[in-house]
């Protein structure tokens, strides 16, 4: 039973996600929490039986609980049709972690890639990496869509094979053919602004990692942050850093405990800066 002194309207799920699930008409067996904040849970489950079509499945369980009593679980409803927008837009597109199937109104699987984040690496890395991720971003952008999460290395995995792929696909911002005519104006001025971001990022990373295998043009896409980061940094710089001395604070004293701390024995990124 949790604590009610600790904090878990802080996470997306107040408990545990299920040991066991059917997907696809096979079943399937928790295994690890990859990650577990605010907005979702992501989890990893493995076949039960060795017929199933995918050995692993990376499962992702949106927003449920409410937050300061008010309803939260409409966010993980809209996590969910959003990814699948996106999926639907980018199916069969190379270097993206693929859509499998939808479970509930805020659960779905994906595909289980192979590898090891971008952040687990010490340089250097093969420039080919990079430049194979130019050709999905470029893909991408073609579609009208702007990934806009690239700063995070743990948002890249490379496979066995050297090939890169993105996951997380939480925060992409796509043209819209319908809504508002504000709303659609504002996105079409947005998503440039955001995919010259994703580039920025990209070759960001290509410097510390492959630095001699650097164009003169990547070279200078790679400083070039463009005023949009800087005001993000600007505002949200100070929000996270209160946010941080908040969490540490928490967890410090024994009140922020997530609820799949036992699913969890690995490092993560975002929560190291708290978790100390």
């Amino acid at each position: 039973m949790v604590d009610r002194r600790t904090h878990v309207q802080l996470f997306a799920l107040r408990q545990s996600p299920p040991p066991l699930l059917e997907i696809g008409g096979h079943d399937y067996e928790l295994v690890k929490v990859f990650k577990h904040d605010f907005f979702a849970a992501t989890t990893l489950y493995h076949a039960a039986a060795p017929d199933a079509p995918h050995e692993k499945l990376v499962v992702k369980f949106g927003r449920v609980q409410r937050f300061w009593g008010l309803p939260g679980a409409w966010m993980g409803r809209a996590l969910l049709r959003r990814e699948r927008r996106f999926h639907r837009r980018i199916d069969g597109v190379q270097g993206i972690q693929q859509w499998v199937e939808q479970i509930s109104d805020t659960a779905y699987a994906l595909q289980y890639v192979e590898g090891r984040t971008l952040d687990t690496f010490s340089a250097p890395v093969a420039g080919r990496v990079f430049d194979e991720l130019r050709k999905t971003l470029d893909t991408l952008h073609e579609r009208g869509i702007a990934y806009s999460d690239l700063n995070k290395r743990s948002n890249i995995v490379i496979t066995p094979d050297g090939d890169p792929v993105l996951i997380d696909f939480q925060i992409v911002v796509m043209l819209l053919d319908r809504g508002g005519f504000l709303r659609r104006m504002l996105i079409k001025r947005l998503v440039p602004r955001l995919q010259r971001a994703d580039l920025y990022h990209l070759y960001k990373h290509k410097r510390h990692f492959a630095s001699d295998e650097m164009t003169e043009e990547q070279t200078t896409l790679s400083h070039r942050r463009g005023r949009l980061i800087g005001l993000h940094r600007f505002i949200v710089t100070p929000v996270r850093r209160l946010r941080r001395c908040i969490l540490r604070r928490l967890h410090r004293t024994g009140r922020l405990v997530s609820p799949t701390a036992d699913l969890e024995d690995h490092y993560q990124p975002e929560k190291a800066t708290w978790r100390k």
